[in-house]
């Protein structure tokens, strides 16, 4: 076609914008700017069409060569479109013969490339390179590696947003939006590829005409399914182009390459037919329809937690609740009971991204002091950290795999955050929102998110970081809190059915013949053990019995430091004056106002003290009044 792009502009009454001609479509006032056109040597007319207003494509493509004085279109001839598509079928196949199974890798022959994602602004924010897919953000003054802690943000992102109309095309891959956006479509896609297309995306979707143009294989097909759950309740409406001719693994690269044009693929758009959406029921209802939703309680843990229900466990670091939670999960797979609470049998998850090696080492201290097989029992390990939205569907299909699970514990949710800012309401919602997604995975399984408090939490302020934004996502708070060796397990905040009395666990320091370092020695380790309602009376007893023990000794040594209290109270281990015992208890005795510490650090009775110890000394037999 022996004409430039400025002077068909000018013939069609229209103005260049990037490597395009935006003008008045067919019929329209000369201030319209509706019809799209590109040169592009490989289409059949020598340029390819767009109309944003919806004009037949063959009455634009008409209406450009007429102004532009060009020659009438000629069919190809017959054959050769298959010949195209036998092309591309003969390398597709190749390509996969050779693929690599280390890492993604370009389609053979492609050059390397850089993909840049950028703001609505358009400041930069991710760069992907090709071969390998490696991430890259922008800090400001250039590319550091590793993707943004961010969230993610859709592919050619201002284009969107600067376009005149509401359709967006979705593809797979950004080489694929490339060549569909240089027909002429506003087009995008998402990081990372197949299957990642994540929840928080959907803002930039809202009231857009989605089509969706799938891969040609399964995890383009459920990767199609992603993106329509995803978007379907925010979408003005969606639609899953299928693509004719493509062999296994195509994409639309492969079509465009096959002879596909802007014509046909609009074409394609307009006859896709839209999903159509549930129609909403009737929002008011009888006392008969709105009786017809109860749903039985369905506990997991008889009378604590539920199917289908979602929890926080709260508690500071040191204060059991990586204990108590590998002990909840060995009694759910053995269907032992926890205190008075009965529990079914079923298989659980647990996620271990905080301290693998540390959950590993307890494990194996818990299955010796229960007496359980380790190497059969029905739980099973994620190991480390990751972002969950990125893999929640690949997690979701392994646990298919296994038949279902009955409960998942993530430990903890700090180590899957994927925000910049915790205690942001907004982070703090968005990532309580994505745990939700876990009690959608076979089994229809409970889920508890060991989670850290907020700081300086003290015992009557154990919420979980996130503020009102996170519990508000979660259908109940627990808490754990350790007093001495004992932790207390109940609610705080919000609890979402029946209350429930405390329940006390004990920690036991333990060890192992198969935990042993480097030089054979054994390593010890912590695990939880739940008490009945007399061993728990002994605890706390033995417990009050130590609190009044060091107020009284005291009493009788006035200024003497924790070892010398320590010397005579008679608490010596085998490394000698127990102190670690002596501030425990001591910690213990400031919170209740019965002692003191001078500048020193000595324990000096309060006024509050010197009753109680009168009190002791008049209700105690003389043998167990400590004397000096």
């Amino acid at each position: 076609m022996n004409i430039s792009l400025q002077q068909l502009a000018s013939a069609l009454g229209g103005e260049i914008s990037g490597k395009q001609i935006l003008a008045p479509g067919p019929g329209h006032s000369p201030k319209d700017r509706s019809l799209s056109i590109r040169l592009d040597e490989t289409a059949p007319d020598g340029f390819v069409v767009h109309s944003f207003s919806g004009d037949d494509p063959i009455v634009c493509r008409d209406h450009v060569r007429q102004l532009g004085g060009l020659a009438r279109w000629e069919p190809q001839k017959a054959g050769s479109s298959h010949s195209a598509i036998a092309r591309m079928t003969e390398r597709l196949s190749s390509q996969v013969a050779t693929k690599s199974q280390a890492r993604p890798v370009a389609k053979a022959g492609s050059p390397p490339a850089e993909y840049i994602y950028r703001l609505a602004d358009g400041t930069p924010y991710l760069r992907v390179k090709r071969p390998g897919f490696y991430q890259a953000h922008w800090d400001g003054t250039g590319w550091a590696n590793g993707a943004p802690k961010g969230p993610k943000i859709p592919y050619r992102l201002p284009e969107m947003l600067g376009a005149e109309h509401d359709d967006v095309v979705v593809v797979e891959g950004e080489k694929d939006a490339d060549n569909v956006a240089a027909l002429g479509f506003i087009t995008t896609t998402n990081s990372c590829g197949a299957e990642k297309f994540t929840a928080d995306l959907a803002e930039w979707f809202k009231g857009k005409n989605v089509y969706v143009l799938p891969d040609n294989d399964e995890p383009g097909e459920r990767h199609a399914e992603q993106v329509i759950e995803i978007l379907q309740p925010v979408a003005k409406s969606i639609r899953v182009v299928r693509l004719p001719g493509l062999p296994d693994k195509g994409d639309v690269s492969d079509w465009i390459e096959a002879g596909g044009t802007a014509d046909e693929l609009a074409e394609l758009l307009r006859r896709a037919p839209e999903i159509e959406a549930e129609v909403p029921q009737r929002l008011i209802k009888s006392s008969a329809q709105f009786l017809e939703g109860f749903t039985p309680p369905d506990y997991l843990i008889d009378g604590l937690v539920q199917r289908r229900f979602l929890y926080s466990v709260t508690a500071p670091t040191g204060h059991g609740k990586t204990a108590v939670a590998l002990l909840i999960s060995a009694h759910k797979a053995l269907g032992l009971p926890i205190g008075k609470h009965e529990v079914d049998p079923g298989r659980v998850l647990y996620f271990a991204g905080e301290n693998p090696d540390d959950v590993r080492m307890r494990w194996i201290a818990l299955s010796e002091r229960m007496g359980f097989d380790p190497k059969t029992i029905d739980v099973h390990f994620l190991e480390g950290t990751f972002k969950v939205s990125e893999l929640v569907a690949r997690i979701k299909q392994e646990v298919a795999d296994l038949g279902g699970v009955s409960l998942i514990v993530v430990d903890t949710s700090a180590a899957y955050f994927e925000g910049d800012e915790e205690n942001g309401n907004v982070q703090a919602g968005t990532h309580a929102r994505l745990f939700r997604q876990l009690l959608k995975f076979p089994g229809e399984p409970c889920a508890l998110i060991l989670c850290h408090p907020v700081k300086n939490a003290q015992q009557d302020s154990l919420l979980p970081r996130g503020g009102g934004a996170f519990i508000a996502e979660v259908d109940g708070n627990l808490t754990c809190w350790k007093t001495d060796s004992l932790v207390t397990l109940h609610w705080q905040g919000k609890f979402r059915g029946t209350d429930f009395a405390p329940i006390t666990f004990q920690l036991e320091t333990v060890s192992s013949t198969h935990l042993r370092d480097s030089k054979g020695r054994q390593i010890p380790s912590v695990v939880a053990k739940a008490l009945s309602d007399a061993e728990k009376s002994r605890a706390e007893a033995s417990s009050r019995d130590d609190e009044d023990a060091l107020l009284l000794a005291v009493a009788d040594h006035p200024g003497s430091a924790y070892p010398g209290l320590a010397v005579a109270l008679g608490w010596i281990t085998g490394k000698g004056e127990n102190k670690t015992k002596v501030s425990r208890v001591a910690k213990r005795l400031k919170a209740d106002k019965l002692v003191n510490t001078d500048r020193r650090g000595s324990l000096r009775l309060s006024e509050k003290g010197e009753t109680e110890v009168k009190r002791l000394r008049a209700n105690r037999p003389p043998n167990l009044i400590v004397s000096s």
